[in-house]
């Protein structure tokens, strides 16, 4: 029946290592500033799959806003995809990812960091509905100053005061009189079967008698977890809160090896990674020195075979236990028998116990009516104790409401100061302008009587000027509208763009502002308003709208344009409200026989060269790929396609397939979004 009950103990224990959950862990869950490196948020699915979600779609962490009184995410891993997108942006921090996990390590955690924390999934139960999961978890921020922190903080001081001026020679010298060892009982730890036992040790291995050197601390340390114990000199002991044993001894005698040891009884997995022991020691001669050793220790999850050699650890003390059982019975039989010499003796003396119960039991009475008045103050104490929390809370807004007001307060002060500064220099210049005023009054008076005589002197010599220039006019307006425009170098405009017909007879849209103006613009897309998966025909001959906005102006006419003259060519985009541009000196495109060939180089500008790739290669379309990797059907678009591109601004606008947006690889790789804003333009050279 024994071993049945441990085998039942034993299957229970195991049960939680095989099932699927959603699974957030926070490493630690206590940060302060002081101690913390580094704060581990880990949010991962347990054997690949989580309970009643049949497919898994997603998996986002998030934390709360306190703004936003929500949570708001802070990476989302596709599952589908594995394509992770990072929401908030930190100063210092490391994501990893994997197929079912999500990790965020803040390095230099502040309270800022200290939040509730939280990991959700998406994805479809076995009946085809949409579902959603979560799991929570919290991390608090210690503020309060301990002893151990002070410690710490007044030796990082003394450590910047101190002037240590050894050199190589007396720091080996240091080294061979001095040694700390660290050591642990295995480097290996089953997690919840084997205990741990860390032990930092202290040596004085020759002692020189010019110089004298005594230990004034040791700390076992965590990387993660900060301090663990530390012990200083003629002090206690001091261990963090999740250790079930710490002992150490500083000794002034070197007969005598200083030490602190540390034991935990049921290791968890996060106290894995780096620990290190270190010894602060001061010379006679002022010079204070550090010694410290590392030691890597790693806790992994026991196996079956591991559970099964605990439980008949156990099975054989419950046989110990049995045997120690059936000699404690002997050993009480023995006693009951002594118990009942002794129980004729007890009746003699119960005469007198007789009055002593009369007088207990008035005491029992007092005693009952005591216990009730502890319980209805311990009932009024339990209530105050809600309305203090809730005055406690409602003090904490309140502090945080009055730290906002007193920064709006000194920003309205600094504003006011600004503002008396401006006025009273305001005041001056009002002064200054007023004299300027009164001098420029009588001067305008002096200026009127001047000019009444000017202009009786000029009205007849008015006339005479407004008939020449109607004359003049009327003549450059007649010029003007028998010359049309031979390029847009001769369109001037107030207006940025401008639609056009040149002295051939092309009807084009006009850039006469970018870089000096004079561009003709050949394709353009600013919204996705017009479809640019087209065929060859439409691509050589041109489509699209100007007062759309988005066009493409024809194969047929850039290479007419560009046989006659050489040009530069000018891209301009925007990508997530940026702008680039990339301009080239050289850019020629061919005749339809040779496939509207692309001879492109001299590059320059912010956006990065992605069309050199594209030099010499052929135009291809849906219905007419030239390109070896058959690139415009699977690209969704129509480009000098090599294998496949670097650059494809005539690609699907507003994609969810990268591949097929619209895309500039030297700016887009990095953003993983298309552009928002493309214009090709052309300028023949002067």
């Amino acid at each position: 029946m024994t071993n049945l009950l441990l085998r039942l103990v034993f299957f229970q224990s195991i049960l939680p290592l095989i099932t699927s959950e959603l699974v957030i862990d926070v490493q630690p869950d206590i940060i302060s500033a002081e101690i913390t490196a580094q704060l581990v948020i880990n949010c991962s699915i347990t054997n690949n799959q989580v309970q009643h979600l049949e497919v898994i779609r997603s998996l986002t962490l998030s934390r709360y806003n306190q703004t936003l009184r929500d949570f708001e995410d802070i990476t989302a891993l596709d599952l589908l995809t594995l394509n992770l997108k990072q929401l908030v942006k930190f100063k210092h921090s490391q994501i990893s990812f994997g197929n079912v996990f999500i990790s965020l390590t803040l390095l230099y955690p502040t309270q800022l960091d200290a939040n509730v924390y939280r990991c959700s999934v998406k994805g479809g139960d076995p009946n085809k509905k949409d579902m959603s999961l979560f799991s929570k978890k919290a991390v608090e921020y210690e503020t309060n100053s301990t002893a151990l922190i002070e410690e710490i903080r007044r030796y990082k001081i003394d450590e910047n005061k101190c002037l240590c001026s050894l050199t190589s020679n007396d720091s080996t010298s240091t080294n061979k009189r001095l040694r700390v060892n660290f050591s642990g009982n295995s480097e290996i730890i089953k997690e919840r079967v084997e205990p741990l036992t860390l032990k930092c040790t202290f040596q004085v291995l020759n002692q020189d008698e010019n110089e004298t050197s005594s230990l004034q601390s040791l700390y076992i340390l965590h990387e993660t977890n900060g301090v663990i114990a530390n012990i200083n000199k003629d002090q206690p002991v001091l261990q963090g809160s999740h250790l079930k044993d710490a002992q150490g001894k500083i000794f002034d005698s070197r007969l005598k090896d200083s030490y602190l040891q540390v034991t935990w009884s049921n290791v968890k997995f996060s106290e894995s990674g780096k620990y290190f022991c270190e010894a602060n020691v001061k010379h006679s001669d002022g010079r204070a020195e550090r010694l410290s050793e590392m030691l890597i220790l790693a806790v992994v999850s026991p196996t079956v075979d591991d559970l099964v050699k605990v439980v008949e650890k156990l099975l054989g003390q419950v046989d110990e236990d049995t045997k120690h059982i059936q000699e404690n019975k002997q050993n009480i039989k023995h006693i009951k028998e002594d118990l009942k010499t002794k129980e004729q003796n007890i009746l003699s003396n119960t005469a007198d116990l007789n009055s002593t119960q009369q007088t207990i039991g008035s005491m029992k009475e007092d005693l009952a009516i005591n216990q009730h008045n502890i319980s209805s103050l311990k009932e009024y104490v339990a209530a105050n104790l809600e309305s203090l929390q809730s005055i406690k809370e409602d003090l904490n807004i309140q502090q945080r409401n009055i730290i906002r007001v007193k920064e709006d307060i000194a920003i309205n002060q600094q504003n006011i100061s600004s503002i008396k500064t401006e006025v009273a220099v305001n005041e001056e210049n009002l002064i200054s302008l007023q004299k300027d005023f009164n001098i420029q009054q009588r001067n305008i008076t002096s200026i009127k009587e001047d000019f009444n005589t000017f202009y009786k002197n000029m009205s007849s010599l008015q006339e005479i000027i407004i008939a020449n220039l109607s004359a003049t006019l009327e003549k450059v307006k007649n010029q003007t509208e028998l010359s049309p425009p031979i390029s847009c170098r001769n369109v001037i405009n107030k207006d940025e763009r401008t639609v056009v017909v040149l002295a051939s007879g092309l009807k084009v849209m006009c850039d006469t502002k970018t870089d000096g103006g004079g561009w003709i613009i050949f394709q353009r897309r600013i919204n996705g308003s017009v479809d640019f998966y087209r065929g060859w025909q439409q691509y050589r001959d041109g489509f699209g709208d100007y007062n759309i906005g988005e066009f493409y102006l024809g194969n047929e006419n850039i290479f007419k344009l560009t046989s006659t003259r050489k040009y530069d060519l000018r891209i301009d985009l925007v990508l997530i409200n940026q702008a680039y541009y990339a301009q080239y000196s050289i850019f020629q495109i061919l005749s339809e026989k040779d496939n509207y060939k692309i001879n492109v180089g001299g590059y320059s500008g912010n956006a990065g060269d992605s069309l050199l790739y594209h030099n010499d290669m052929y135009f291809s379309t849906f219905d007419n790929d030239k390109a070896s990797a058959n690139c415009a059907v699977p690209k969704h678009g129509a480009w000098w396609y090599k294998a496949c591109y670097e650059s494809n601004l005539n690609g699907k606008w507003g994609s969810s397939q990268r591949e097929k947006e619209v895309n500039w690889n030297s700016i887009t790789n990095t953003a993983r979004v298309g552009v928002s804003f493309t214009e090709m333009k052309i300028r023949e050279r002067e």
